[in-house]
């Protein structure tokens, strides 16, 4: 009996600390680590540590939520899942999220201008 207690235990413990891949904290992770490798410079963000951090927190606040899925599978290199979650989008952020954007739209840069 203790033994299957004990088992129970630890599969709620393991349950309870998984974190969905969509979750906010988890899209910001993965988002700020793109930022600092170099992989965001197409949308126009090369920061140093505090400025990615700072950015992927005010993307997140700034972007709808299937922008930010877009931003999190292209920083994860799923391009399938962003070229999808991309086509979703309307306006500025389907631009901002183009990675071969014209010269002269809207880039990620003006969302997290206050991170610069």
């Amino acid at each position: 009996m203790r033994t299957i207690l004990t088992i129970l235990a630890l599969l709620a413990l393991g349950a309870c600390s998984r974190v969905q891949a969509d979750a906010p904290a988890a899209q910001r992770a993965a988002v700020t680590k793109a930022c600092l490798d170099g992989e965001l410079d197409a949308f126009g963000l090369k920061l140093d540590r505090v400025g990615c951090a700072c950015a992927s927190n005010v993307l997140q606040a700034q972007l709808s939520p299937k922008a930010m899925t877009a931003l999190e599978d292209y920083a994860r290199g799923r391009e399938d899942g962003f070229d999808a979650a991309r086509a979703g989008l309307v306006g500025d952020e389907k631009l901002m999220l183009d990675p071969k954007r014209p010269a002269g739209a809207p880039d990620l840069r003006k969302v997290a201008a206050d991170c610069l």
